[in-house]
């Protein structure tokens, strides 16, 4: 079988309150929060029609995850548009995800990524806003056709762990993907590319030949990715993590439709560069307030008004 891995996977209260509090004496209950409208929630009939319009490449590696996920999730989001126009928000459930990765993809349990395996077994659900309001703003570069707020998740019950690890020996470098309770990021639809921004929860640790230059750093943030696909299937894929507040590192890579990963452009191949230099132009977005929904999955377990503390960057918060 092909090789099977994914690449793709703060707090700061403010003493005012405190200060207030002891100024003017016990405040009065803060008013309660109304109760959000739920999403529709998507069948599993229906995810498999969406994976089912998959291209000429490996399901089932780490390297192409990215891409295949985006796919599915527009290709619901589309249809949920066509069937009911005043929809905004649609819930993803792992578990029939994943069995219809499994069904689509042909393969066995065993068979499917390490990646894959560890978000079906801590219930990774997917909640993706697709309304008016996801984007404000159009700062740089072309507008994009579909923009999606996408926030996975898993139960912040008693005894849930907040992070989850795994190696992706596919990537270029080789990494260790640390994937927090709660990810958040937006997939914009362009023309020619797909581009997850805004990416929180994620952390990486490339090894081999960055290892020394990261054993330093600790593990970066994964900032940004952008994926085009060639006539033949293959991926160039260019990804932009956090190093330190305002300093980020930006790698190319380029993949095989079977998921094997090469460092940069492959020589021979003038389509791929082109790719990488028309997805390097400037894109830069203002977007909007994320939903009710949202703000609970991001939510505390104590109920605090404090943000979910998702990743490991500095003065970062999930829900902004």
């Amino acid at each position: 079988m092909p090789h099977r891995r994914r690449l793709i996977r703060f707090w700061a209260v403010s003493p005012a309150p405190v200060l207030l509090a002891l100024m003017f004496g016990p405040s009065s209950p803060a008013p309660a929060i109304p109760p959000c409208d739920e999403p529709y929630r998507v069948s599993r009939e229906e995810i498999l029609r969406a994976m089912s319009g998959h291209g000429a490449y490996s399901l089932t590696s780490t390297t192409t995850s990215m891409r295949f996920g985006a796919e599915a999730l527009l290709a619901l989001v589309r249809r949920r548009q066509q069937e009911a126009p005043g929809s905004t928000q649609l819930l993803v459930s792992q578990d029939d995800w994943f069995a219809a990765h499994l069904e689509t993809a042909g393969v066995t349990y065993a068979e499917m990524s390490a990646a894959a395996r560890a978000g079906y077994e801590h219930h990774q659900d997917a909640l993706v806003d697709y309304g008016p309001g996801v984007v404000e703003r159009v700062v740089s570069g072309p507008e994009p056709r579909t923009a999606l707020d996408v926030t996975i998740s898993w139960p912040d019950s008693a005894g849930a762990p907040s992070e989850f690890s795994y190696e992706d020996t596919l990537s270029v470098p080789r990494l260790q993907v640390y994937d927090h309770r709660v990810i958040r990021f937006k997939l914009l639809e362009y023309d020619d590319m797909l581009v997850f921004d805004q990416v929180r929860g994620i952390s990486v640790r490339p090894m081999g030949f960055l290892s020394a230059v990261f054993a330093v750093l600790g593990k970066p943030d994964l900032k940004q990715t952008r994926i085009a696909v060639s006539a033949d299937e293959w991926q160039v894929v260019r990804g932009q993590v956090k190093v330190f507040p305002g300093i980020s590192k930006t790698g190319t890579a380029t993949i095989e439709p079977g998921g094997r990963g090469h460092e940069g452009v492959v020589a021979g191949r003038p389509d791929l560069t082109a790719l990488k230099e028309r997805m390097s132009r400037p894109v830069e977005l203002r977007y909007g307030a994320p939903s009710c929904q949202t703000e609970l999955k991001v939510r505390r377990r104590s109920g605090g008004e404090t943000c979910q503390r998702v990743m490991g960057g500095v003065g970062a918060c999930a829900a902004e």
